[in-house]
């Protein structure tokens, strides 16, 4: 909480805070409980700090209300302003010029304190100076990295480089209720498809046993487990480190008995698994159709598979076409339920996930 002390000043209006002012005064005890009222109401003048005087806090309003716990007091001091951060491009436009500032960067991914930037060939010499811009603009960023260079290798991992703030490339990230500790070089993760991962967790029925192929540090099978009134969620992992940072993931969020994990080959693992499971969650962009020969033995008849894919929006269809074709020849047939857009990858290009519906022979 920050406070700030009554300045009574005889009568003299200063420019900088309101004065003769409506406040509501309550005790430490109750702070919490009238703040949330305040918000509630839109009562809580949130462009000045609230005051504390001997044994009470003010909270400054933006008009005369009735406040659960709270005195209505006419005061006669001022409220300390809040200090407002500057834009990016406030901080800049004294560094960059007209072309170069339009050139920041629109939009970009953070996973946990980390800002990842995606920054243009053209303001290079200023990354450091547009990484320290953005770290000050934001209180919650620790660090400010760049993409180096792109997902790559059996692992799809990518290089980044450090250009402002603490020296570290791990973090603890947090979405849809669960907290997920990783390394940025040393597991695949988009923080980008949050939504996604929620939105196939509201997708499940009660009871339901779900495997998760290509689970990296688990973002999928916790926020399931999270989210959903799953019986239990496999994942299979072959990157090492990804798998031991599921394995701290999975005591981080206290989901140990809703959660397995294999750390091997999908190509070894998931013959040897006994069981079929009610849904199946593929998510390899580039080549997960390649492992359908896998994932299908492995889903109950009337279950579900979700099969995703980076397309150029005319490909959607046509590639549609190519999975049930797929899926036919493996005598496991399908029917497509939906092609859901679940993020952007390029201009044009989106991930998609294709939701399956496996076919009861």
């Amino acid at each position: 909480m920050i406070v700030g002390r009554i300045a009574l000043n005889g009568g003299k209006k200063k420019s900088n805070s309101p004065y003769y002012m409506f406040a509501a005064q309550t005790i430490p005890q109750n702070a919490q409980k009238v703040k949330e009222y305040l918000l509630k109401h839109n009562l809580l003048h949130t462009d000045y700090l609230l005051v504390k005087e001997f044994d009470y806090l003010y909270f400054p309003l933006r008009k005369r209300a009735k406040v659960p716990l709270a005195t209505i007091k006419n005061v006669r001091f001022h409220f300390p302003p809040k200090q407002k951060s500057l834009t990016v491009e406030e901080q800049l436009k004294d560094k960059l010029t007209i072309p170069e500032l339009q050139l920041l960067p629109k939009s970009q991914e953070t996973v946990g304190d980390i800002l990842i930037l995606e920054i243009p060939a053209e303001l290079q010499k200023k990354e450091k100076i547009i990484a320290e811009a953005y770290l000050r603009s934001n209180k919650h960023l620790q660090t400010v990295v760049k993409k180096d260079h792109i997902h790559a290798g059996e692992y799809r991992l990518r290089k980044v480089k450090i250009l402002a703030g603490k020296k570290s490339k791990e973090t603890i990230h947090s979405e849809n209720g669960i907290k997920l500790k990783l390394h940025l070089e040393k597991t695949y993760f988009s923080a980008r498809s949050a939504h996604e991962r929620l939105r196939i967790a509201q997708l499940i029925k009660p009871g339901e046993e779900v495997l998760v192929v290509f689970s990296g540090a688990a973002p999928y099978p916790l926020v399931i487990a999270k989210n959903a009134p799953v019986r239990r969620v496999y994942g299979i992992e072959i990157n090492p480190f990804a798998h031991q940072y599921a394995v701290e993931n999975v005591a981080l969020n206290n989901l140990r008995e809703k959660i397995t994990l294999h750390y091997g080959d999908v190509r070894e693992i998931m013959p040897s698994l006994t069981q079929k499971f009610d849904r199946v969650i593929m998510p390899l962009p580039k080549t997960g159709e390649e492992f359908l020969y896998l994932a299908l033995p492995k889903t109950k008849p009337g279950g579900m598979v979700h099969l995703y894919a980076f397309l150029n929006e005319t490909e959607i269809k046509s590639h549609a076409t190519k999975i049930r074709k797929l899926c036919t020849t493996l005598k496991h047939p399908v029917k497509i339920i939906r092609a859901v857009k679940c993020g952007q990858f390029s201009p044009g290009v989106f991930r998609v996930c294709f939701d399956l519906k496996v076919q009861k022979g």
